[in-house]
């Protein structure tokens, strides 16, 4: 008996030890947690935030960079008919539910959604507030930027999906890649000898399609390879409302008068510069006569498109400085960035949607 008494304390020893011993499994989820946004704010969320509803131009773009495809719950409307990248690389979030169309959500259809947060760009401090009281659902604000001026603002966004989503390395790799790039394109570019070129980009979207007289100052690709872009002397400039980046609108005589060595033109505005690109008047330009008219991936669709700028950058470098890019395969460093930025590799639907980096084609109409 006392064998048996000491067999069987033994045992329920070892189940009580084993029962406490928790370093083998894995803690719960915990069912909040405090974050902080891009706009700097406090907030609670759940502990795992799923069937996201992104909110306003480029959240659900800033998501996908993360690649967070699998929090997204539902589908602004607008988004079903969009042939941009983020959709090409996803397209099973065109099965997702629809709500919202145009950026404007009905605050009774997503508190009713089953969402667990909303993620928004463009919102002030008081507009996401507004949002929680009518929904009761937390609202997370992102800063887009832009990739000059503002580029903390979008590195700062993805900083905070990366802590929100548990997500960091994901955040910080992607932001040393686009740094690595700009410092690379950067340096060649300083190694040239055929520096001193100057460049004009024309057909950047503005509100929709425009056409070669929509240019923008400060344009990435012209600044980190150092290309002299008359346009950004201009003291005037317009701004979309809630793009984010500014737009001029220039009158044709000054691009003639600027007359620069290149002439590039956004892909976006083929069906406006199609009709403008082959007028008598644009005959003499420099860039004209030498052939150095190219398209470019689209700078913008409501809101930047990173990923182009980082593709435009390679191909603008490869054709201005022949000499310290002609290592370089634009096409596969494309490939490259797309799968950096999607998780896969796209870039022949984007070839066939845009046909960039070729000389223009009037008669190519997407």
């Amino acid at each position: 008996m006392p064998v048996k008494n000491c067999l069987a304390g033994l045992l329920l020893a070892m189940l009580f030890l084993t029962a406490c011993d928790t370093s083998q499994q894995p803690l719960p989820p915990p069912v909040s947690k405090t974050v902080t946004d891009a706009l700097g704010r406090s907030i609670s969320v759940p502990g795992q935030a799923n069937n996201v509803i992104t909110m306003r131009a480029g959240a659900l773009r800033l998501m996908l960079y993360m690649g967070l495809a699998d929090k997204v719950g539902f589908i602004e409307k607008n988004d079903l008919a969009r042939v941009v990248p983020y959709m090409m690389a996803h397209p099973e979030l065109k099965q997702r539910p629809v709500i919202g169309v145009s950026n404007n959500f009905d605050p009774e259809a997503v508190a009713v959604s089953g969402t667990s947060l909303i993620v928004g760009t463009y919102m002030s401090e008081e507009e996401a507030d507004d949002w929680t009281i009518k929904t009761g659902k937390p609202v997370f604000c992102l800063a887009y930027g832009d990739l000059y001026h503002l580029k903390t603002d979008f590195y700062k966004s993805l900083t905070a999906l990366g802590q929100l989503f548990d997500r960091a390395q994901r955040a910080d790799s992607l932001i040393a890649y686009i740094e690595t790039t700009i410092s690379e394109v950067g340096k060649r570019a300083k190694r040239s000898q055929r520096r001193g070129h100057s460049a004009y980009i024309g057909g950047i979207a503005f509100n929709g399609v425009q056409g070669i007289a929509s240019t923008r100052a400060q344009y990435p690709p012209f600044v980190y390879l150092g290309i002299d872009s008359p346009a950004d002397a201009l003291p005037h400039s317009i701004e979309s409302i809630g793009m984010g980046q500014k737009n001029m609108l220039i009158d044709m005589e000054q691009l003639i008068s600027w007359d620069t060595d290149y002439l590039f033109l956004d892909a976006s505005g083929q069906p406006a510069w199609s009709e403008e690109i082959n007028k008598p008047v644009l005959a003499r330009l420099r860039a004209k006569k030498l052939q150095q008219t190219y398209v470019l991936l689209p700078f913008n669709w409501h809101t930047i498109n990173y990923e182009h700028l980082l593709c435009n950058m390679w191909f603008v470098g490869k054709t201005v400085y022949p000499d310290t890019f002609s290592d370089v395969n634009v096409e596969q460093k494309c490939r490259e960035i797309f799968t950096m930025f999607y998780g896969r590799d796209i870039y022949d639907e984007v070839k066939a949607t845009y046909q960039p980096f070729e000389k223009p084609n009037p008669d190519a109409r997407r």
